[in-house]
């Protein structure tokens, strides 16, 4: 079947294979903490706050630490474990769209505030030996990623791990489709990543017109 990926590192003549970013080994030690019980899984919550604000007061990069992310994810992987096993694993995965208007909305969604960011980004069509997709409400994961960054809610977060596994849908759903087959890129969409480059230069400077208005209230003259 026909899809399409994102992704600021995959090269044309790549193949894409599941977890190749071995994004696994970041979020398991949250799933056997949640084994443990929630007592230990807030202890890992917490040391990954520290590492975080040692990265940050020693000026390093901290591309991967992001505890509320690894978190959120042992937390799906801790219910798919326990109450949905036959279904696909996000950590041993990759993600995928089968129709462009969705891709839009995402690609404006994550980068379209930030044009830099936006232009490493390649958009590429491909060709998926999958003939059961399995289809989950990406905004479910939202959800419980924004109860536990802004509460640290795990009953919330659970509730969304159910639902996301269970076929669930929000009010507004987007659906991405999970894989653990191996796709073979099939062309490079640069013409569409130029249309939504345009969109992403313009709405940074938008912003940064109404952000400058906003600071000047009372031009000279007025």
């Amino acid at each position: 079947m026909r899809v399409y990926h994102m992704s600021q590192t995959l090269k044309p003549g790549d193949t894409l294979r599941p977890d190749f970013q071995r994004c696994r080994d970041l979020a398991m030690p949250f799933v056997r903490a949640l084994m443990r019980g929630e007592d230990c899984f807030y202890a890992m919550v917490y040391g990954g706050q520290y590492l975080r604000a040692i990265f940050d007061h020693s000026r390093l990069t901290r591309e991967w630490v992001d505890e509320v992310k690894w978190a959120t994810e042992g937390i799906f992987e801790y219910i798919r474990l326990r109450e949905y096993p036959d279904r696909i694993s996000r950590l041993n995965c990759n993600y995928y769209f089968d129709d462009l208007d969705t891709l839009k909305v995402l690609f404006q969604y994550d980068w379209g505030s930030e044009p830099e960011e936006a232009a490493k980004v390649h958009i590429y069509a491909m060709e998926l030996p999958e003939e059961e997709p399995q289809y989950c409400d990406m905004r479910l994961f939202d959800e419980a990623y924004d109860a536990m960054e802004k509460g640290q809610d795990l009953n919330t977060a659970l509730q969304c791990a159910r639902r996301y596994f269970a076929s669930g849908r929000t009010s507004e759903p987007v659906l991405e489709l999970l894989s653990e087959k191996s796709a073979a890129i099939t062309g490079e969409m640069t013409r569409l990543h130029e249309e939504l480059m345009a969109q992403c230069r313009a709405q940074a400077e938008n912003q940064e017109s109404a952000q400058a208005g906003a600071s000047n209230p009372n031009p000279a003259g007025q």
